[in-house]
């Protein structure tokens, strides 16, 4: 998925240090979460990958670990600048507008997690080798950081679904702590 000509004069101004205030359609804020959950989907096959063997290879730039934090970064990228489309957007009662964005939202967070737990599972083979700890969990810190902040404006914006999105970013929050935290383990 592309950005839309509008998204990417909106993220081109952003770059420039311009603060944009212009309100994004539900439609535009649905396909910025879909762009979202394809970028978290093509990291799992990088992070399934992970081996005893190629871990450690972070210390010299190379495996599957340097894919998984650029990744990250451009996640965290490409939500920074949904979420200032998003501060000029009015409020989204609930009806099919609403719903868009919550199954949008929703299928962020399944496919999100499934990562965040192949991540978590992939930790426990470090245990001996705790270089690998630190560049993951900062980059997963400030995954946390955009994350909470895209699904706080959701949630202030999507009012028809606000309980909903609350749970959904909930359930998001307990597995990037839980992700964090293996990886936090980690360092030296």
């Amino acid at each position: 998925m592309q950005f839309s000509v509008f998204n990417l004069a909106i993220a081109a101004l952003a770059v420039c240090g311009d603060v944009v205030h212009a309100a994004i359609t539900p439609a535009q804020t649905a396909d910025n979460i879909k762009m979202l959950t394809e970028k978290s989907q093509a990291l799992q096959a990088p992070a399934q990958s992970i081996t005893i063997i190629n871990g450690p290879l972070i210390v010299v730039g190379q495996g599957p670990f340097p894919t998984i934090i650029n990744g990250f970064a451009e996640i965290i990228t490409i939500a920074t600048t949904s979420n200032a489309q998003m501060q000029g957007s009015s409020n989204v009662p609930a009806g099919a507008d609403a719903d868009l964005i919550f199954d949008a939202f929703r299928e962020f967070v399944r496919v999100h997690q499934v990562l965040l737990n192949i991540l978590i599972g992939k930790a426990g083979l470090f245990t001996t080798v705790p270089i690998i700890g630190q560049p993951i969990a900062t980059v997963l810190r400030q995954l946390e950081a955009i994350v909470d902040t895209i699904a706080f404006q959701l949630i202030d914006t999507v009012q028809g679904r606000s309980k909903d999105l609350t749970t959904q970013a909930n359930s998001l929050s307990m597995t990037l702590t839980t992700a964090i935290n293996s990886y936090d383990g980690l360092s030296v």
